[in-house]
Formats: structure tokens, C-alpha cells, sequence
């Protein structure tokens, strides 16, 4: 299980970056920070990841150490069902879910660096995501793996931006990343609905 959860963590963060409402707002921190001095861009990127695996890790960590004794194959396969039938539909329908913006739970926010806004916001299209992880850490029982899966999901959800804000976003690659974003949802809604499928041929 400890195996599966950090797998599932590092899949579930990439997909998170390429998402239609996360990829927007964190190319656009990537092209200001790239434009910013060496010192500038490195402290942005930094508070950027180290924010974002804290928050992972602490929500992870805290699922783990509550614990969930057992999900059965039926409800796992309903949940990724469900949830890829969101994924689906919102391509074509707003659904009205909001940012979770944990930075506004700081005192005096508003002067908070923008790295740190965005690494303490979950966007709205990777919260079932989120929620996938934090039940497979809830699973496991085991908060130190749980906090290492939070760290992988963090990083990998971030290094697109990372890589964006250190060496910029040519035409090409703007091109990439709007495609991917239009494409992203029913990618993830095949992967869902492929585990899904999975877990009912085989019972889990």
C-alpha cells in the first residue's frame, strides 16, 4: 500500500499542474517570476514548493494518523467513477467550486509574497485529487510515508512551474501547455474510470 500511495502521489501531482484552472494562473507566476532578478525568481520558486509541501504533507499526514481501516472495492470504484464523471462534465459545464486559499488563515495576508498565496491554495479541479491521496494515506495508517507522499505530490505538481520560472516559456511551449489543459481532463477521466475498471475486474 506504501508502494501504491507514493506512486499514485507522484501521477495525481503532474496531472494537477496540466488542469484547466491550474495551469493559467501558474504559467503566469512562472513568466513574472522569470522576469524577476536571479535572487527574486529563486526565493519566489522557493516559497512556491516549500509552501506547497508543507500544506501536502500536513493534510496527508493528518488523514494517515486519523486512519481509515478499509475502503471496499465497490466504494473505490464508485468514488473514482464519480469523480471522473466530474472531470468530465466540467469540460463542458461550470461547476461552481471554489479555490481552498489556506493562506487567508494567516494573519494580515493580503502582504503575503504571491509564492506563498499560490503554494497555500488548492485549485478547484485538483481537489478530488487531493482527496484521492488523502484517503490511500488514510489507508496506510502511516504518517511518515503519508508526509512523503504529500512532499512528491507537492514537487511534482510544481515542477513544471519550477522549470518555467528558471528558464522561461518559448512559443513552443505555451502552445504545449494550452493543449495539455484542454486535453488534461479527459486524460484524467480515462485514468480514473481505467482504475475503476480495474478494481471491479478484479475485486481489489
Amino acid at each position: 500500500m506504501e508502494t501504491v500511495l507514493l506512486i499514485v502521489a507522484f501521477v495525481l501531482g503532474v496531472l494537477s499542474f496540466f488542469e484547466p484552472c491550474t495551469i493559467a494562473t501558474h504559467t503566469l507566476f512562472a513568466v513574472r517570476a522569470h522576469h524577476d532578478p536571479l535572487n527574486r525568481r529563486a526565493l519566489a520558486l522557493a516559497q512556491l514548493v516549500l509552501s506547497r509541501i508543507g500544506l501536502l504533507a500536513l493534510i496527508f499526514g493528518v488523514a494517515a494518523a486519523i486512519g481509515l481501516t478499509a475502503l471496499s472495492a465497490q466504494a473505490a470504484m464508485l468514488m473514482l467513477g464519480v469523480i471522473g464523471l466530474v472531470y468530465l462534465v466540467s469540460r463542458k459545464v461550470y461547476l461552481p467550486v471554489p479555490h481552498l486559499e489556506f493562506f487567508r488563515l494567516v494573519p494580515r495576508h493580503a502582504a503575503l509574497p504571491q509564492g506563498l498565496k499560490l503554494g497555500l491554495t488548492l485549485p478547484a479541479c485538483t481537489l478530488p485529487l487531493v482527496l484521492i491521496v488523502g484517503m490511500l494515506s488514510a489507508l496506510t495508517q502511516q504518517p511518515a510515508v503519508a508526509v512523503l507522499a504529500g512532499g512528491v505530490f507537492a514537487l511534482m505538481f510544481s515542477l513544471p512551474t519550477l522549470w518555467g520560472g528558471m528558464h522561461g516559456l518559448g512559443a513552443d511551449a505555451r502552445v504545449f501547455l494550452g493543449r495539455s489543459a484542454a486535453l488534461s481532463p479527459y486524460l484524467t477521466t480515462a485514468l480514473l474510470w481505467g482504475v475503476a475498471l480495474f478494481i471491479w475486474k478484479t475485486g481489489y
